[in-house]
């Protein structure tokens, strides 16, 4: 009985998989390779007028929270492998060929509106600027990349950076922190 039930399971995981997977190729502006593979347990936000390009050999591995609003552009370069990550799009976010995205990882191509007089943050209202990554980014655990970010190609982002501004090819990036221990 308990076989019966583990194979229940796992067969509907699939078929929740393949409703999800359909859900990027249903837009008529889209171009994504059958060769897309999407793992388990994401959750997939997709405006029937975003327009996705996802070329041949990507994997968007599991448990993504994956948001394409309005007229947003999400494009994914060959080869690339995407697991644990949030990517929020309203604008336009590309990433390029052979990347990493590592767990946490999260991609913004936007920010909430605001006023100061009278302070007021809209809940419905955003500020946008495209997001390009380059070819053979890897990305460490718990970045951050937001908007108006243009990464170049062979760079590495360490675990726990926020990128607020351009990062040149050819570059590491690391999250300096110090800790500071004293005792008690």
């Amino acid at each position: 009985m308990k076989s019966l039930l583990i194979k229940l399971y796992n067969l509907q995981k699939k078929l929740i998989s393949e409703d999800q997977r359909k859900k990027f190729f249903k837009n008529k502006k889209s171009s994504v390779n059958s060769s897309f593979k999407l793992g388990i347990n994401n959750y997939i936000d997709i405006s029937e007028n975003a327009e996705i390009t996802i070329e041949e050999g990507v994997t968007i591995n599991e448990s993504n929270n994956i948001a394409l609003k309005k007229n947003g552009q999400f494009i994914i370069g060959k080869n690339t492998y995407i697991t644990r990550a949030t990517i929020a799009c309203y604008e336009k976010i590309e990433i390029g060929e052979n990347c990493i995205l590592g767990e946490g990882m999260k991609i913004f191509d936007h920010n909430h509106q605001y006023t100061t007089e009278p302070f007021s943050v809209s809940k419905t209202e955003f500020n946008t600027a495209p997001v390009k990554l380059g070819n053979n980014v890897w990305t460490g655990a718990n970045c951050i990349i937001l908007k108006g970010v243009t990464i170049g190609d062979n760079v590495i982002l360490g675990a726990g950076c926020v990128i607020h501004k351009d990062i040149p090819a050819n570059s590491i990036v690391i999250n300096k922190q110090e800790l500071v221990i004293k005792p008690l």
